[in-house]
């Protein structure tokens, strides 16, 4: 995982780690898409891939009408999310 994620955990101000569970953080929705896109391409040139169905973000902004994409697909935007047993909201 260190070989994939080495320069990738740079991007982000916030980006957590554990086995194959990854968590982005940005201030803006634009650096957001941007870095998911990157971890994308990275995974894909690994022979991996971003499981878009299971890749969700989640906004302050609740004012915001439009999504977050990757490769094409908009992400599904949630209220809250867990990672590594601990809730978000």
């Amino acid at each position: 995982m260190d070989a994939i994620t080495r320069d990738l955990q740079r991007l982000a101000p916030r980006t957590l780690l554990y086995a194959d569970d990854v968590m982005l953080g940005s201030e803006q929705k634009e650096d957001l898409e941007r870095q998911t896109q990157a971890w994308s391409e990275r995974l894909a040139g690994f022979g991996l891939r971003l499981n878009v169905k299971k890749t969700e973000y989640m906004t302050t902004n609740l004012d915001e009408p439009s999504t977050i994409q990757v490769d094409g697909n908009d992400l599904r935007r949630t209220d809250y999310f867990k990672y590594l047993s601990s809730t978000l909201s």
